[in-house]
């Protein structure tokens, strides 16, 4: 809206100056029902002054309104955006701070930024920011390493008399790290749950007692998956540490993340399967060559 009015700022003092005398007063001040002053539409006039200082206001605000269109999506999830933002709007209000054409609006600028910085440590208090960065291909933990620093930085923060200086990229590891762990243990405990009610069922099957040839190589296949799954994850840490390892040359800030990670763990299962295929290929060749 104060761009829209800026634009048309000579336009609007047009009709400012004409409004008087085509229009009469723009409003009455009444006491007692008298009238005992009226106020003109001259009165409301912009000079060139005024107009720069709403350009200027206009200017700052436009850079608040911009960061929250980051998060105008219908199709894709946008929370990974939310340090990205904090951190780029804090930025733009520093520069303004200390720019001059903005010395008017210095102190409003530090209390906004004030503000930003008491929202941007509340990040420490919810790890899903972390990890949605994590889960975005295109910066994972890279973003925080180069942003935030690691032990290096540690160390020379350290060295330079801040004994409080954080490895910020072992603590945001730290935070995908634990929320894997739990997840693996829900994961796994949910998995082993439903093979023993799988199991209970068998045993409790009044169609056959008899032990087939089918149901033995059931079993055995089943032990194939857990072969082959187990080798290829060989735990959550191992997972972690390939994905994190993996910087993909295809993907760009602009990438699809769930149709990424659709593809990806589609590409996972299907090696997942290459690997029981060949095994159970190589378990039937072997008798036969011994043949």
């Amino acid at each position: 809206m104060l761009g829209c009015a800026y634009c048309l700022r000579q336009a609007i003092n047009l009709f400012v100056s004409s409004a008087d005398e085509l229009f009469g007063p723009i409003t009455s001040i009444r006491c007692h029902g008298w009238v005992t002053k009226h106020i003109p539409w001259t009165a409301f006039a912009l000079k060139t002054s005024d107009w720069e200082r709403m350009n200027n206001t206009r200017i700052i605000i436009s850079d608040a309104n911009d960061i929250q269109q980051y998060f105008s999506s219908e199709q894709q999830p946008t929370l990974w955006r939310a340090i990205f933002a904090m951190e780029e709007l804090q930025t733009a209000w520093e520069l303004k701070s200390e720019n001059l054409q903005f010395t008017l609006y210095k102190e409003a600028i530090e209390r906004g930024l004030t503000k930003i910085g008491n929202y941007y440590g509340k990040f420490d208090d919810k790890p899903v920011y972390i990890l949605a960065l994590v889960l975005h291909p295109y910066y994972k933990l890279a973003y925080i390493a180069m942003a935030w620093g690691g032990p290096e930085e540690q160390a020379k923060e350290r060295a330079t008399g801040n004994p409080n200086a954080k490895n910020w990229h072992g603590e945001a590891l730290k935070v995908v790290e634990t929320t894997m762990e739990e997840y693996w243990t829900t994961h796994k405990a949910l998995v082993d749950s439903g093979c023993a009610t799988a199991n209970t069922i068998d045993d409790n099957s009044t169609v056959s007692t008899v032990e087939t040839m089918e149901s033995e190589y059931d079993r055995h296949r089943h032990m194939l998956v857990q072969q082959a799954v187990h080798e290829h994850n060989t735990g959550w840490a191992a997972e972690l540490r390939r994905y994190l390892k993996d910087m993909p040359d295809n993907v760009s800030k602009e990438t699809d993340i769930v149709q990424w990670w659709a593809v990806s763990l589609s590409n996972m299962f299907q090696h997942t399967f290459y690997l029981i295929s060949h095994r159970d290929i190589h378990l039937s060749i072997l008798p036969l060559q011994e043949l």
